[in-house]
């Protein structure tokens, strides 16, 4: 139940993993029996409030830092608990870290946001985030020639570094295209690229646009062999709460 239905709020520092809507019973009872970092999470909502968290009262947020290895954990807990509440109910997910000194203080603030919660998860409907990581496969290196020497040696130099370039300039040309291959409409957020890849993208889309990235995405890789886009599974918009808020305005 809610715990504008309970006779005692939660005591002390609450943890805070996302916002939702006001949950029925069979949600609140998954979300309840939903382990967190440390206990299993609560739902709560003030008296006469329309929007919902989903909490873990924490009395010490400090120890979640005690070593680089609970603060991992700790972390990736923090994900898993969001994605497998997004995986029931559209939610606006909070920064790992997020805790409200009381819950009063957790009411006051869900009271106060509460129309533009409500406008933003209106927004979001059936819109999950997905992230593109693009790589291009660079063609392994076939036996070096014989080492030239005097003239043909310089040659053979500048003739490698004019390829090198070329390809450089190829991939950029092709880079920028693909981040134009999309629908302008769609919300797309620029990551930064990690070991191996060249691009980083994350869009917010239903699953009819996920459809149309699905067959954008097989076109392009047709036409462009040497180049590996790959889709991440639906995720909870991560990216996307300030836009959620922008396009419910």
């Amino acid at each position: 139940m809610p715990w504008s239905a309970q006779p005692e709020p939660p005591a002390g520092i609450l943890y805070a993993y996302a916002f939702l809507p006001m949950p029925g019973a069979s949600l609140c009872q998954f979300i309840q029996q939903t382990p967190g970092i440390q206990r299993p999470l609560q739902v709560f909502s003030p008296p006469g409030g329309r929007i919902a968290a989903a909490i873990e009262p924490l009395p010490d947020p400090a120890a979640l830092q005690a070593s680089d290895e609970v603060l991992l954990r700790s972390a990736l807990r923090h994900d898993e608990v969001i994605c497998r509440l997004f995986a029931q109910t559209p939610l606006l997910p909070l920064r790992f870290g997020t805790c409200f000194l009381s819950a009063e203080k957790l009411g006051a603030h869900l009271l106060t946001q509460q129309a533009e919660y409500e406008q933003a998860l209106a927004a979001l409907g059936k819109r999950a985030e997905y992230c593109l990581k693009g790589r291009v496969h660079t063609p392994l290196p076939g036996d070096p020639p014989p080492a030239p020497s005097g003239t043909a040696y310089l040659l053979a130099r500048k003739q490698a570094y004019l390829q090198q370039r070329q390809a450089q300039e190829q991939q950029q040309q092709e880079l920028a295209v693909l981040q134009q291959l999309w629908p302008p409409n769609w919300p797309v957020q620029r990551g930064d690229p990690q070991s191996g890849e060249v691009l980083r993208l994350y869009f917010l889309l239903t699953p009819a646009e996920r459809e149309v990235a699905a067959q954008l995405t097989q076109t392009w890789l047709a036409e462009h062999p040497h180049w590996q886009l790959d889709w991440s599974p639906p995720l909870p918009p991560y990216h996307f709460v300030d836009v959620l808020r922008d396009l419910s305005r």
